[in-house]
């Protein structure tokens, strides 16, 4: 047999090995109502359903590669828009939330025509550390209720210092890595300037210190800023979901 036609039987034998990509049994996406009372929804739910009420399609494309906002990078404008949509699909069985994730990545790029690739950039980050002068936590014993209020804490129901980085990478919109090595359950208390986080002008009469302050003088903690390498999604090009 010569060369070049054993190479074509090869590819050909590769191509039709290569596994069809998991896809829903059914699926719809359309606009969300402009006036919709439907909260941000996004579920995987048993039986293979998903759905999605007025939601975005980047926050769509985040769940299906499970990554955090920061990690999807590029694409139109549009994708950071308030453009929102509902989702509803079928998958049968009991898919897992892996498969159907795998479903979710066949989807949009069957109806949003989504093409993109993975790398890895340096991006600004910030590792949350013991400040000077050691930590001022107040630790929670087992079964011991949290002492928080909308009066003495921006946010309730943070324990951990994980949960506290998780947290504060939506105040500060970078990833926020936990530095401080320290373990157990906490009641995290903190107020602090939500509209200086936010960049909006602080009204009058509204007197809170600004996050990085009120981390060390009320947490003894610390946001370092730093950069490290992340893996990300590069959209290429995405365009608005085709009709169902």
């Amino acid at each position: 047999m010569h060369r070049p036609i054993l190479i074509l039987l090869m590819a050909a034998a590769v191509v039709a090995q290569s596994p069809t990509p998991p896809a829903f049994d059914a699926a719809s996406i359309k606009p969300a109502s402009p006036n919709s009372p439907l909260p941000h929804t996004f579920q995987f739910l048993p039986g293979g359903r998903l759905h999605v009420a007025n939601t975005w399609i980047k926050f769509a494309i985040q769940q299906a590669y499970d990554l955090e906002d920061y990690q999807v990078v590029g694409g139109p404008p549009w994708l950071n828009s308030d453009d929102r949509y509902d989702i509803e699909a079928e998958a049968g069985g009991d898919a897992t939330k892996d498969k159907m994730r795998l479903m979710l990545q066949t989807l949009l790029a069957e109806r949003c025509q989504l093409k993109a690739h993975r790398e890895t950039r340096e991006l600004p980050v910030y590792k949350l550390e013991v400040a000077k002068g050691g930590p001022r936590l107040m630790p929670l014993k087992a079964g011991e209720r949290s002492k928080c209020t909308r009066e003495n804490s921006v946010i309730c129901g943070i324990r951990t210092m994980a949960q506290l980085a998780d947290w504060l990478k939506y105040v500060v919109r970078h990833p926020v890595f936990n530095r401080t090595e320290i373990s157990g359950d906490y009641d995290v208390l903190i107020l602090f300037d939500t509209y200086e986080a936010e960049g909006q002008p602080t009204p009058l009469g509204y007197d809170r210190p600004p996050l990085s302050t009120a981390l060390v003088d009320q947490l003894g903690l610390r946001l370092e800023p730093t950069k490290e390498q992340i893996r990300v999604l590069v959209i290429d090009s995405v365009q608005h979901p085709s009709g169902n």
